[in-house]
């Protein structure tokens, strides 16, 4: 996530390849609610079209906040870059975030990229 070597829209659909032209930034869209970019901060904090994922995120904000609850006021903030900033800065939350990248991940891999 932090070098962009993830395989979400944003990234992939940014190169040209034999298959495919270049995707504008706007049409990069999420392969499960096809409206937002999907982006890191979508995927990670904000997309709700699937269930597993919901519940993926609510335990580990649950889990994050518990070790560092001075981390909730970034969330509140609805700044969703800062926040992820934020937790993957703070030392507590390092296994944490970790573990739920690589489950959020797993999620959007095992879909199909969304070309519109």
């Amino acid at each position: 996530i932090l070098l962009s070597t993830h395989q979400l829209a944003i990234e992939i659909l940014h190169y040209v390849n034999h298959d495919h032209q270049q995707v504008p930034r706007e049409n990069r869209l999420c392969r499960f609610c096809k409206i937002e970019v999907e982006t890191p901060e979508h995927a990670m904090i904000t997309c709700t079209s699937l269930d597993a994922l919901v519940e993926l995120r609510r335990i580990f904000l649950e889990q994050v906040f518990e070790k560092c609850p001075n981390l909730k006021p970034h969330l509140a903030e609805d700044l969703n870059t800062e926040f992820l900033k934020a937790i993957i800065n703070s030392r507590p939350s390092i296994a944490l975030v970790a573990k739920f990248t690589h489950d959020v991940l797993q999620l959007f891999y095992a879909i199909p990229i969304f070309r519109a």
